[in-house]
């Protein structure tokens, strides 16, 4: 099983023991990633195929993924040194990740009202606002198992997110002592199955609707 990670560097991170056998498959969520494979002495040497949502996709090049206690199950992620290279849509709810080609039109469901993302480093984050109007800079991270939010931000949560010209309603957020420059956390799960998200990795614009 592979994530696709927006939060993750690599563009295919494999757990250091994948491919133990000379060939091994997973479906994956949010997506139904399939990766065959093979590596030597627990090094991922090469991934023949890869396949998402039942359609054949070129494999990028495969490092080992670092996390030294990765999720039971997950053999890896797909990151943003791949998605930076396409436009897609993602629905976690319904565990669906679409790749677009660069004449294809943005799905209608999309909505018509991007706005502008930025990079900390290869991770995308959204410049929000409180209900207050105090700002807040939250990363995107289809990663991450739930919203997170440094500790002496907490209370800034609690209710709705504003963003350009949408309220959001982000769900539930755990806090930590996080230490972060620039962002004060991030925007996953909680957010996510809440929302489709349509991004244009080239232009950094972002759809968000509601589902």
């Amino acid at each position: 099983m592979l994530l696709i990670d927006s939060g993750g560097q690599a563009a295919l991170a494999l757990r250091a023991d994948w491919g133990a056998n000379e060939a091994r498959s997973a479906a994956s969520a949010p997506g139904s990633q399939d990766a065959q494979g093979r590596s030597h002495g627990g090094r991922v040497m090469s991934v023949r195929s890869l396949e998402l949502n039942g359609q054949a996709v070129t494999p990028p090049p495969a490092q080992t993924w670092g996390k030294t206690r990765p999720p039971a199950g997950v053999d890896g992620y797909l990151g943003w040194g791949w998605l930076s290279q396409q436009r897609w849509v993602l629905d976690y709810r319904a565990q669906h990740l679409q790749l677009l080609g660069t004449e294809d039109p943005l799905p209608a469901s999309c909505g018509a009202l991007p706005q502008r993302f930025e990079l900390l480093g290869s991770l995308p984050y959204l410049r929000l606002s409180t209900a207050d109007g105090t700002p807040l800079a939250l990363g995107l991270d289809s990663g991450a198992s739930r919203n997170v939010v440094r500790t002496e931000q907490a209370a800034l949560v609690s209710g709705p997110l504003h963003w350009g010209g949408q309220t959001l309603a982000a769900g539930d957020f755990a806090s930590a002592p996080l230490q972060l420059p620039v962002i004060a956390g991030f925007l996953g799960q909680d957010f996510l199955s809440r929302h489709r998200v349509c991004v244009d990795p080239q232009q950094r614009l972002l759809w968000v609707q509601p589902l």
